[in-house]
C-alpha cells in the first residue's frame, strides 16, 4: 500500500500549493493602436503597481517565501462603456481573435496568455487560458516588472474616431 501511495504524495509535493490571486487592469485603445487590421495596445505593470505588488505580498505570505513561477488560470474581458467614446460593445472595437498576452519588458518576449474569438457584447466575457508556460517570464514576473496587453482583430481604422477602455481580468497562481 506505501508503494502506491508514495508515488502520488511525490507527484502532489512537486505540483505544490500556490497562492490564487486577481489582478484587474485597463487597457485603453486609440486610434493609433491599428495597424492594419489589427489592434494591440499593452501596459507596464512596474514594482511599483499596487495590485500585482499585493499578489506577490499575499503569495510570499502563503507560501512562506517569494514566488518564483506563475501560471495564468483564468482571465476575462470587458468594454466599460463609461470610459469609452464610440463605442458600446466589445464587438465594436474586436472582430476574430483576441489574445491577452505578457511580455517582458526589457527583451520583448511575449507569451499569450488567454484568447477567445469574436467577444460580444457589454458584458465580462471569459477567455480560455492558453496553458502557454510563463518559464521565459517567471523572473520579470517575480520583479513586478513586465508588460500586459491585449491584441486582436478589429474592423475600426487608424484614423477613426473611438477611445475603448476594455478591463482585463487575470486569475494568476504564484508558487
Amino acid at each position: 500500500m506505501y508503494r502506491l501511495l508514495l508515488p502520488l504524495f511525490l507527484i502532489l509535493t512537486a505540483c505544490g500549493g500556490g497562492h490564487e490571486g486577481t489582478v484587474t487592469y485597463q487597457v485603453n485603445l486609440k486610434p493609433g493602436d491599428v495597424t492594419g487590421s489589427t489592434i494591440a495596445r499593452d501596459l507596464r505593470v512596474d514594482p511599483d503597481d499596487a495590485q500585482w505588488k499585493t499578489l506577490l505580498s499575499q503569495a510570499r505570505s502563503t507560501l512562506g517565501e517569494a514566488p518564483t513561477r506563475f501560471e495564468v488560470t483564468g482571465a476575462r474581458i470587458q468594454l466599460d462603456a463609461t470610459k469609452s467614446k464610440n463605442v458600446g460593445m466589445l464587438q465594436d472595437v474586436f472582430s476574430g481573435d483576441v489574445v491577452a498576452f505578457m511580455r517582458v519588458s526589457e527583451t520583448g518576449l511575449q507569451v499569450e496568455v488567454a484568447e477567445t474569438r469574436d467577444p460580444k457584447g457589454s458584458a465580462q466575457v471569459s477567455m480560455d487560458p492558453t496553458d502557454s508556460s510563463l518559464e521565459t517570464l517567471d523572473s520579470s514576473l517575480a520583479r513586478g516588472d513586465f508588460r500586459l496587453g491585449l491584441r486582436g482583430g478589429t474592423t475600426r481604422t487608424a484614423n477613426g474616431d473611438f477611445e475603448a477602455t476594455v478591463t482585463l481580468t487575470l486569475d494568476v497562481t504564484a508558487r
